[in-house]
């Protein structure tokens, strides 16, 4: 199974690979050797992968551009090293709703079922309260992912990062076929 398995490298060799990739032919043109060492679809693939960087980057600059038209509590938000999509709630709106200090501001589905989980009791009684209660909170936190996704169509966010997905995607897909022409389809590459 390892021998047919086929992954791109991490970001560092990635870019390695590609300058390496990139040099070659013109190394081999220095050096008088004619460009026939190099595999068929070759300049080709780097021409693709040229073009969706630049897109890449098209639709990067549309997205910093779009997302000032968005409230502050609508748009996604860095959080350390990871992007939190949800909707921002204040505390209040989250004391409202009889949720602890310990929900996040962006909380998300499961942070409520967490909660739902952790507070319905053994009782019959309780469990239909923490039920209702539960159902309560959903349709409010539905009610404002809804609001969100309005902002993202009336903005076009939307459709930038279903853009963006798609092209993302495209790169991956060339980077897996670049790693198959240079290193052959009998090798599997390994993660450096």
């Amino acid at each position: 199974m390892a021998e047919e398995s086929l992954t791109t490298p991490n970001a560092v060799s990635r870019r390695f690979l590609f300058s390496v990739a990139a040099a070659a032919p013109i190394a081999a043109a220095a050096a008088g050797v004619s460009p026939g060492g190099v595999p068929s679809g070759f300049f080709a693939l780097l021409d693709r992968y040229r073009d969706t960087g630049l897109r890449l980057r098209e639709i990067e600059a549309a997205r910093a551009r779009t997302l000032p038209s968005i409230p502050v509590r609508f748009r996604p938000v860095m959080k350390g090293r990871c992007v939190s999509r949800w909707p921002e709630w204040t505390r209040a709106e989250l004391n409202g709703l009889g949720l602890p200090a310990s929900i996040p501001l962006r909380p998300s589905p499961t942070d409520f079922v967490l909660f739902f989980q952790h507070t319905s009791g053994s009782k019959a009684e309780e469990r239909e309260e923490a039920q209702r209660q539960h159902r309560v909170r959903i349709g409010a936190w539905h009610d404002r992912r809804n609001i969100q996704k309005e902002w993202f169509s009336r903005t076009g966010l939307d459709v930038i990062n279903r853009q963006r997905t798609s092209l993302m995607a495209d790169k991956h897909q060339i980077e897996r076929e670049l790693m198959k022409l240079m290193i052959g389809s009998d090798k599997a590459a390994i993660d450096a």
